[in-house]
């Protein structure tokens, strides 16, 4: 009786006296359906983006969310692989898979809902074009969802098996590739000078690797303690806190050294115009860049973690976890609101035919929506590993 608890306890999400999260939850998904509703119905129209700037805050949390798959596998697999401390445990591995399937679903459903024709949407599986980016990472999404749900049932043996970590090393290499190369998909397009960078497949992997941090942390710290292997259920918890708590500042300063690289070399030479770059600095979306990215995203997480207090690094990657979806703006938006012909927007005059993207109330809501249902479908995954594991005859930690 006392191993079922125990298994209940480590795999089950969330744990009894966190009902403000059932709450928090709720409305969410409230708030989230009237935004899908008037998607639904009124299709396209109630949304800012346009002609000019087709992709919006939708395809940002796509991007975001493919993001925090990507570097939560790669930081919870490979901490697996490499038995680090705090990470030897099979029950927190497949913690980690669940969360990364429950990022990538989400995304998958607001690209999807940003399409113009969502009946279409099967095609890029069943009549893919592998010339095609988009093509190419949707199937590699499905891949890794195939490789990750292989490596959950693995988890289950009685007796480790040997395909296992080879497994995930594959499953880590394509975390590796897919936010890589959601980089490069912008990166390809010469069109646009901002994104014709080949820095930018290095900053979405950066990005990656501070959010799924990011959010690992904030699970580890919702699920608590998990024994493993050779180490007392705190003991592990605290290494494998303060494991992701120094991931997580490292990967913050290299993804905003890496962002200063970006923009000091455009800026120094006065005679240089970028324009996109002075669009996120200055233009409508300052405020996105100063007061989302580098005050909610950088500056403050950065002082909570320096604190010896492991209750405020919670606080912190709950932060980084949500506003680093800047980071995902800042490139997408500024791209598309620089125009190639000069005069086109003078030319023509509608509401829909602007270089001046402001995402609308129904995009904020569809979002809140993707966000419940990411929560959903992880808590779910939890309950299931809790229900496979004790049908197994298995405690949360073999």
């Amino acid at each position: 009786m006392t191993s079922a608890v125990n298994a209940e306890r480590v795999e089950g999400w969330p744990r009894a006296g966190r009902g403000w999260l059932w709450v928090v939850w709720l409305a969410l998904a409230a708030l989230g359906t009237i935004g899908v509703m008037q998607r639904i119905i009124r299709g396209h129209l109630p949304a800012g983006y346009g002609s000019y700037v087709p992709w919006g805050l939708w395809v940002a949390l796509y991007f975001h969310g493919i993001g925090i798959a990507g570097g939560a596998f790669v930081i919870g697999a490979g901490g697996f692989i490499l038995d680090l401390p705090g990470f030897r445990s099979l029950a927190w591995l497949r913690t980690v898979i669940v969360l990364s399937v429950a990022a990538i679903i989400p995304a998958f459903m607001g690209v999807w809902l940003d399409l113009g024709h969502m009946s279409r949407a099967y095609r890029i599986f069943l009549h893919p074009s592998f010339t095609s980016m988009m093509a190419f990472n949707a199937w590699m999404y499905a891949v890794f969802c195939i490789v990750a749900a292989v490596c959950w049932l693995l988890s289950y043996r009685r007796q480790p098996s040997d395909w296992l970590k080879p497994l995930l090393c594959l499953g880590v290499l394509l975390s590796i590739m897919f936010p890589s190369q959601s980089g490069a998909f912008f990166g390809v397009v010469d069109a646009k000078a901002f994104w014709h960078s080949a820095l930018l497949p290095v900053l979405f992997l950066t990005s990656a690797i501070t959010s799924g941090s990011a959010m690992l942390l904030v699970v580890r710290s919702l699920i608590g303690s998990i024994p493993e292997p050779g180490q007392t259920a705190d003991e592990a918890h605290q290494a494998a806190v303060q494991r992701l708590r120094w991931v997580l500042i490292k990967a913050m300063l290299i993804y905003f050294a890496l962002e200063f690289a970006e923009f000091s070399i455009a800026l120094w030479n006065p005679n240089i115009h970028a324009p996109a770059i002075e669009l996120i600095l200055w233009g409508p979306y300052w405020w996105v860049f100063w007061i989302v990215h580098l005050l909610i995203g950088g500056v403050l997480p950065l002082a909570l973690l320096a604190s010896r207090k492991p209750a405020v690094w919670s606080l912190a990657a709950v932060l980084v976890a949500i506003s680093f979806v800047s980071t995902r703006l800042n490139v997408l938006v500024p791209g598309q609101a620089v125009g190639e012909i000069r005069g086109l927007q003078d030319a023509f005059h509608h509401h829909r035919l602007n270089y001046i993207y402001h995402a609308t109330a129904m995009e904020y809501l569809v979002g809140l929506f993707l966000v419940a249902v990411g929560v959903a479908v992880f808590y779910i995954g939890q309950r299931l590993s809790a229900a496979v594991g004790r049908r197994a005859g298995l405690l949360a930690n073999l």
